[in-house]
């Protein structure tokens, strides 16, 4: 798999043997490290007040995580070697926006050295498994007065949505059936349908992406580095003035089961005046 590494002389790989995940880490150097932690890692960017300058910012975190053992070895090249099993792997998700906002997460590693910079390693997988939707409400229905506007949702194998959007009546000046994408404290809104009379039927399809990285860093990641991985990984970003680039419409590394999904259905009455249903929905496998 493509390995791409932030980090001098760091570089890691893994491998899967009967539903076992190994990551493999070697250093050029010794990492005299304290402890190794194992969990979902996270990565936020984001732009904060400094003065009076705005910095772009790199936020590395883990959102749970379990000390875990590494096997340490010397290779005969004088390059150290720790092996640590992940136990709990997930495919990656990623919400990129405007100016190289959003947030990512994926299974990680934690190498925590006291006396220099801990090292980061995130397994960057697309879902290897079939994926399934569930839904909780598969009937969206809002109502004005003697008018009437529905969403019927039905879920296909493949994790599609099939949906049939109906306006009855003349209260309505339209209706809107949209599923909002929430990673972390980043959320993302795709307008499925909208139909001023009548019925429309649509299938929606989730993003899917073939991908597999593993990324290794030091701590932190700069912008012009994000910009690379994201592109790679299948992001329009167009290159900015005063910034390292700009992201073309939200970018959604792919559908799965770390995102959380909302769909709704707005009725909409006249200026300001919405009337909404909506449900929560997931994929699982």
């Amino acid at each position: 798999m493509p390995s791409y590494s932030l980090a001098d002389g760091v570089d890691a790989s893994y491998v899967v043997a009967a539903g076992r995940t190994a990551v493999v880490i070697t250093s050029q150097n010794r990492l005299k490290h304290r402890a190794v932690y194992a969990g979902t890692g996270q990565m936020v960017f984001r732009w904060v007040q400094t003065g009076k300058t705005q910095v772009w910012q790199c936020e590395t975190k883990m959102l749970n995580q379990t000390a875990t053992e590494a096997l340490e070895t010397v290779g005969r090249d004088g390059r150290q070697r720790l092996e640590v099993e992940l136990r709990d792997v997930t495919p990656a998700a990623c919400i990129l926006q405007g100016n190289m906002v959003g947030t990512l997460v994926a299974p990680a590693l934690h190498v925590d050295v006291p006396l220099g910079s801990d090292v980061w390693v995130f397994l960057i997988r697309s879902p290897w498994f079939p994926l399934k939707l569930q839904v909780d409400k598969p009937l969206l229905t809002v109502e004005h007065k003697a008018s009437r506007a529905t969403a019927s949702l039905g879920v296909l194998a493949n994790g599609s949505v099939t949906a049939r959007v109906l306006i009855d009546g003349t209260g309505f000046k339209s209706a809107l059936l949209a599923v909002k994408r929430t990673l972390g404290a980043y959320s993302s809104s795709e307008l499925v349908c909208q139909i001023g009379t009548g019925s429309q039927s649509l299938e929606w399809k989730p993003i899917s992406r073939l991908f597999d990285l593993v990324l290794v860093t030091k701590g932190e990641i700069s912008e012009s580095k994000l910009v690379d991985v994201a592109r790679g990984l299948g992001a329009q970003i167009s290159s900015g003035i005063l910034t390292s680039g700009s992201v073309q419409g939200d970018f959604i590394l792919c559908d799965g089961p770390a995102t959380s999904y909302n769909w709704s259905l707005k009725g909409h009455r006249g200026l300001m005046e919405n009337v909404e249903d909506q449900t929560e929905a997931r994929f699982t496998w």
